[in-house]
């Protein structure tokens, strides 16, 4: 019923050895400079012409940008509620002088009338 067909399909090759590798490596060298120091003006540089060690230097920027921008947001929210327990501070002296006042002011009127 069913006939045995002929392998249609090369066979893989085979896996380079450990020294092919080796030797391929070898012959790898780094043409382009890298850059001394990461930052937010010399990001799109890197992002034009990006190997694999300039990626991970623009990742590594952009962790420490974040790192800084979570810092900052951590000193705004500190700040939000340090200006927030003042006004509150400040709202209860008002409600205490105002009281004082008030008090200050019935008295005035108590002794008026006598």
């Amino acid at each position: 019923m069913f006939r045995k067909s002929k392998q249609t399909i090369s066979p893989l090759p085979k896996p380079p050895t450990e020294a092919q590798m080796v030797e391929d490596l070898q012959l790898f060298h780094e043409t382009r400079p890298a850059f001394k120091h990461i930052s937010s003006e010399n990001i799109p540089a890197l992002i034009e012409e990006s190997t694999t060690d300039e990626w991970w230097k623009v990742y590594e920027a952009s962790l420490e940008d974040h790192e800084q921008f979570r810092d900052k947001m951590d000193t705004v929210q500190e700040l939000k509620q340090a200006l927030q327990e003042a006004q509150s501070e400040l709202q209860a002296a008002c409600k205490a002088i105002q009281a004082q006042i008030d008090h200050d002011l019935d008295r005035l009127r108590a002794t008026m009338k006598d």
